[in-house]
């Protein structure tokens, strides 16, 4: 074989590995919104009951879709920028950096990063049933906002995450 060939070969060999990656970036695709497990443990004192923490990065113009943390309560803290949080019959509020917010089990809610250019990062502590899913899909009220489309919901691709 000559180098030509086998840097040909090699090439070919590039292009199908980052196939997947170059499809992921379509035009007009939203960002993916990012999820980093920090720990899950068992609650103590609460038979049953698991902390989970996470640290999820919202890329510029992405969002997560309508979800609920089923008999779950989730505690937020804003690390950077500002998330945009929309509970079903509410108006959207803010979650800035160095705020918190509590979500009650059991609420429809969705979140997104208004920025066109800084990413937002926010802690998440969740007090969950063991071995529950983190979150289950759920479609959205008609008198939603115009948050911008979710690409993808992080949770979706752990094994314990409802379909």
């Amino acid at each position: 074989m000559t180098r030509r060939s086998i840097a040909g070969l090699g090439t070919a060999f590039l292009m199908v590995l980052t196939a997947p990656a170059l499809q992921a970036r379509e035009p007009g695709a939203p960002p993916k919104v990012a999820a980093q497990h920090i720990e899950t443990k068992p609650l103590a004192g609460e038979p049953g009951k698991e902390i989970d923490i996470q640290v999820y990065t919202f890329p510029p113009r992405s969002a997560v879709p309508w979800h609920i943390h089923k008999d779950a309560v989730e505690i937020e803290y804003g690390l950077a920028g500002t998330l945009m949080i929309e509970e079903q019959g509410k108006p959207p509020y803010a979650l800035e950096a160095g705020k918190t917010n509590i979500l009650a089990p059991n609420v429809v809610h969705r979140g997104w990063n208004p920025s066109a250019t800084d990413p937002v990062k926010i802690y998440v502590v969740r007090i969950k049933p063991a071995g529950a899913p983190l979150a289950t899909l759920v479609d959205g009220p008609k008198e939603a906002s115009n948050a911008p489309d979710a690409s993808a919901y992080p949770e979706e691709e752990k094994p314990n995450a409802a379909p």
